[in-house]
């Protein structure tokens, strides 16, 4: 009798499910994780935004039901709504916020309210705002130089009343501004500058300038600043939005909210999340020398390896392959062409042993966005047994 019923058989034709008679339905919770033998490892971490881990003694339908959460209901922050200023680029103004809204944003979605219904009121505790403002100038550098003023107008703001008035025209601020405002604005247009490095950059073509999501700027909303020392940015700083030629402008303010992703795939935190049944790799005949040599290097390349033979049964030859690491195991059949390897190997997949395998996008790490799927599946759980509950009732029928 078997648990899961069957299992998976790997034959030259395909993988076929072998059915075994299934034990009795467990009477409670308790008997059932006893007889799952349930168990939850991590296998691997190869980087921050990918998670390799298992999960035995589960059926399918949790399996599943556990990707499709970390795909589609895990909640995430992305833009939901730009207001369009000012667009002369040739991007229209929906594939530009359709652009946007793709650009994942690097925020802690737990950190925010969710909107209750689309006449909610946005605030600093469900939305989040940027600002984008390009303009494409004659060449690079007078685009760099438009792009210093800026942030020194940014910073003579920030400072205000610290400053000192030591070097300041009549100890007035608004005037100190305006000589410094008027001074890069000379720098940013002189003409010979920017036609040298036009020549220089690209000769004979306009200059192009590359929008990037760098551009975005953060405009914290009621105590966000305090909330977000480290500020709120885009995942990637590098993922191209548009490209302007001189005098085109790009000015927007996008909001972006919490959402899942079963509404737009722009809030889905993973670019994959996918799972594989464990294989069962056995050694019905053993495997010497060359044909050893084969099956490890080229049918299964670090499923199995090399042992010298010291027995007396195996004297006769030099080597001979034994189940090494049957997690990469690929349930490829290129060792059945092989007549004598189709006879001694035999590979096989337990059905309720699961190798799951989850790449973030990065809004999440990988951990917490299965510690979240999680909990979205006990509510759903806790959720059906309260409806069964009251269903139950109204027929009388719950003691």
């Amino acid at each position: 009798m078997s648990s899961s019923g069957g299992h998976y058989e790997v034959t030259e034709s395909g993988v076929l499910f072998r059915h075994e008679e299934a034990l009795p339905t467990p009477k409670d919770g308790k008997e059932f994780l006893d007889r799952s033998g349930f168990k939850f490892n991590i296998l691997e971490k190869p980087s921050d935004d990918e998670l390799v881990f298992e999960m035995i003694g589960v059926d399918v339908s949790f399996a599943n039901a556990l990707r499709r959460i970390m795909i589609a209901e895990v909640p995430t922050v992305a833009i939901e709504h730009v207001y369009m200023w000012n667009n002369s680029s040739i991007v229209h103004d929906e594939v530009l916020s359709h652009r946007l809204g793709l650009v994942p944003v690097n925020v802690d979605p737990r950190l925010f309210d969710d909107f209750l219904g689309d006449d909610d009121e946005p605030t600093d505790r469900n939305t989040i705002v940027f600002r984008l403002e390009v303009k494409c100038g004659k060449s690079k550098k007078e685009d760099s130089k438009r792009e210093k003023a800026r942030q020194m107008r940014e910073s003579t703001d920030e400072e205000g009343k610290d400053d000192d008035n030591s070097d300041t025209i009549m100890g007035q601020s608004d005037l100190d501004q305006t000589a410094k405002e008027s001074a890069a604005l000379y720098q940013s247009t002189n003409t010979n500058a920017a036609k040298i490095a036009e020549a220089i950059e690209t000769p004979g073509r306009p200059y192009t300038r590359h929008v990037y999501s760098r551009d975005l700027e953060w405009v914290p909303q009621g105590d966000q600043a305090e909330r977000f020392p480290k500020g709120i940015r885009p995942v990637h700083e590098d993922i191209l939005l548009a490209k302007l030629r001189p005098g085109q402008v790009i000015e927007l303010e996008a909001h972006g909210r919490k959402g899942v992703g079963q509404d737009h795939a722009k809030y889905s935190p993973v670019a994959t999340a996918s799972y594989r049944l464990m294989p069962k790799i056995e050694l019905l005949k053993p495997v010497y020398d060359e044909l050893a040599e084969e099956l490890t290097n080229l049918y299964e390349p670090g499923v199995f390896r090399l042992e010298k033979c010291t027995t007396d049964d195996d004297i006769p030859h030099r080597v001979k392959a034994v189940v090494h690491n049957p997690y990469a195991c690929t349930m490829s059949r290129n060792y059945m062409r092989n007549a004598t390897l189709k006879d001694s190997l035999k590979i096989t997949r337990f059905p309720n042993h699961f190798i799951f395998s989850v790449e973030s996008v990065g809004m999440l790490s990988p951990g917490i966005i299965l510690a979240e799927a999680l909990r979205v599946l006990q509510a759903k759980s806790r959720n059906l047994i309260r409806l069964v509950d009251e269903s139950l009732e109204a027929d009388g029928l719950n003691e």
